[in-house]
């Protein structure tokens, strides 16, 4: 029996679609991929343009505009390391710097 294997080009992202709660990743295969906007809160705190200006990469996102990036791979595989305090007060700081100097 052969051994399981990440087949990268089934996994690669193909588009993206938001709903209010969510981004949608359509991968090449077909599937689609649920993520709440909540996992990240860049990401959730951006522009509409902000969040359909992202490029992709094969197994991974990038939104230039506010400098974060999906990894499909961790996504897929459920793969999740819980952040830092440190990490999770900056990000606080970031979005309320954003929030600020768009009102």
């Amino acid at each position: 029996m052969k051994e399981p294997v990440i087949h990268e080009t089934r996994n690669e992202a193909q588009r993206l679609r938001f709903t209010e709660d969510h981004v949608m990743v359509e991968l090449a295969d077909g599937r689609i991929l649920g993520v709440p906007l909540g996992f990240f809160p860049l990401l959730k705190a951006a522009t509409d343009e902000e969040r359909l200006n992202y490029q992709l990469h094969g197994l991974t996102i990038y939104w230039e505009d506010i400098d974060d990036g999906m990894d499909l791979t961790a996504l897929i595989s459920g793969l999740y390391i819980e952040p830092s305090e440190e990490y999770l007060q900056s990000l606080k700081e970031i979005i309320a710097a954003r929030y600020a100097t768009t009102t």
